[in-house]
Parts: C-alpha cells; structure tokens; sequence
C-alpha cells in the first residue's frame, strides 16, 4: 500500500520515517502539548481510542496516560514510525500497533469511541475516503478529532475540514484554536 504515496518533505507527500525524530523536538511543546490537548479531549479513560498517522509517537504517551482502563490503537502506514511510537509508549495491556493504510482501515464496524488525528490527513491522497472510513469505525457516540498545524506543507484550513467532514457524515461540536493560532483542534461527530 506504500507504493501508492510519495515520502518527502512538500505538499502532498507523506513525511518520511527517516526525518522522524524532527518531530519530537521539545520545541514542539510550545506550539502542541500532548497533554494539554488530550485534556481538552476530555476521556473518561476506558475508551477504545485509534491514532490515526500516529508517526513516532509524538501524542502517543498522552493517549495512553489518558485511558489508563481502555484500549489504544497505534496505527501508521510506515512500520518504522510504528516501531518509534510503540518504543516511546512502551508496552501495557490495552495497547496495540497496526500498519496500514487510511483510505482502507482494518477495523470492524464501531470499533473506536475516539479516532484522533494530528497534522496527519493533509498527507492522505483520498481526504474524503478516509474520514468515511474514519467515520464507519466510530461508535454511537463517538468522536473525531482533528488537530491542525499551521505552518506545516499540508495544512487544512478549518472551513475545508469542516466540508470534508460534513460530506464524510461528521457535524463539527466544537473547534479550539492554539496558542499564537498555530494549532487548531476540531471534535466532530457522526450525523
């Protein structure tokens, strides 16, 4: 399913594995803090959440604090940002790491209460295919969340998110913008 993307560093292209470690410069945490998002997430800690695009890891230890009684799923088309992540996470029950590709997930039906995803859909060729799928692996009641960096090559303006989201059968429930506005974070559920 990799040879259906181009890795690089432009618009468009899927951000490689070898430049991984770029993204969890601490430097980052003055424009995202994990910990501070998950918070505004708000979970209860016995969700099944997916981290869609979850890279090396950089949320990931944050997810995981906050469902401490659920079930994290780590899920990336690169298996070397998958390893970097599960390494970051380390192992617990509840935890898992799946390789594939977003356009096509490989989960049941109402399999997530929460599916995250963080300056990842930008790289994704079928935008609205992969929110149908997002949207298809969602519980009654379950929620998307979106979070948008400005300044990256493939960042999606709110209004385009909320349209592609709209055609995928998500309502917006609320949008929170960042420090400086550099972030924006939206929780969209199904229709």
């Amino acid at each position: 399913m990799t040879d259906q993307v181009e890795f690089g560093l432009g618009k468009g292209k899927v951000f490689p594995h070898q430049k991984a470690r770029s993204l969890l410069h601490p430097v980052r945490r003055l424009i995202q803090s994990p910990q501070a998002l998950v918070r505004w997430i708000g979970l209860r800690g016995d969700e099944t959440v997916l981290e869609l695009g979850c890279g090396p890891g950089y949320f990931s230890i944050a997810l995981r604090d906050a469902t401490p009684r659920g079930r994290l799923v780590l899920f990336d088309l690169q298996p070397e940002m998958l390893s970097m992540a599960v390494e970051r996470t380390g192992s617990r029950s509840g935890l898992a790491a799946v390789t594939g590709n977003a356009v096509a997930l490989p989960f049941a039906a109402g399999a997530f209460d929460l599916v995250f995803i963080a300056a990842v859909l930008g790289e994704v060729p079928d935008r609205l295919a992969c929110l149908q799928e997002v949207r298809r692996t969602l519980r009654p009641g379950g929620r998307l969340v979106v979070n948008e960096v400005r300044g990256d090559p493939d960042y999606i303006k709110a209004a385009d998110l909320d349209r592609l989201c709209g055609e995928a059968g998500l309502r917006l429930l609320r949008r929170r913008r960042g420090r400086l506005r550099w972030t924006t974070v939206a929780e969209f559920a199904p229709d």
